[in-house]
């Protein structure tokens, strides 16, 4: 069987993610879906690489990634965090500026991947106490590129960058503007 160089450097670009993944803190699912691993070989690396870090007692999160975005709305903080995370994705490219309607393209792409952990180690370089995770970066970005539940947009009042709620009429403010206003009355 003859390994070309083509797959032999999507493997490891593969394994690669796996790894930026786990030292992020990622759950197991996460990174199956977006690396493309097994979880046999998700373990494996974790065990071989991933549990000798310097903070042997931080433990990765267990259970299902989380898939609801009312994460994002439930203060202030997260919701301007969460607003900065997928702005600093949209100048990376990570997702498309016109949602996705195609389904044939897979939105959850080794590229893309990347792309989002690219954007999370960016965000998190100067946002360290942030309570967004990998976990909720990828279910950020992943509804960004569809465009259904939510978009980027302006605020409007400040100009600001926010969230979009697109179940929510138009005109949205962000909610520094919305403590503000409320403050106001």
């Amino acid at each position: 069987m003859r390994i070309s160089d083509k797959r032999y450097s999507r493997d490891l670009r593969r394994y690669s993610l796996a790894m930026r993944l786990i030292r992020h803190e990622a759950r197991t699912q996460t990174i199956i879906a977006w690396s493309g691993l097994s979880m046999y070989r998700i373990r494996t690396l974790y065990r071989a690489y991933g549990s000798d870090r310097e903070t042997p007692s931080v433990l990765r999160p267990r259970g299902r990634p989380p898939r609801q975005l009312s994460f994002f709305w439930r203060s202030a903080r997260l919701a301007s965090e969460a607003a900065t995370l997928a702005g600093i994705a949209r100048l990376l490219n990570v997702f498309p500026a016109n949602p996705v309607r195609d389904t044939s393209e897979p939105l959850n792409s080794l590229q893309r991947g990347e792309g989002v952990c690219a954007a999370y180690e960016l965000f998190h370089a100067y946002t360290r106490s942030s309570q967004v995770s990998i976990d909720h970066a990828f279910l950020l970005i992943s509804a960004l590129s569809r465009g259904d539940e939510v978009r980027l947009g302006h605020c409007v009042a400040c100009e600001g960058l926010i969230l979009v709620d697109c179940l929510k009429p138009a005109g949205q403010i962000c909610a520094h503007c919305s403590t503000a206003v409320k403050k106001a009355l």
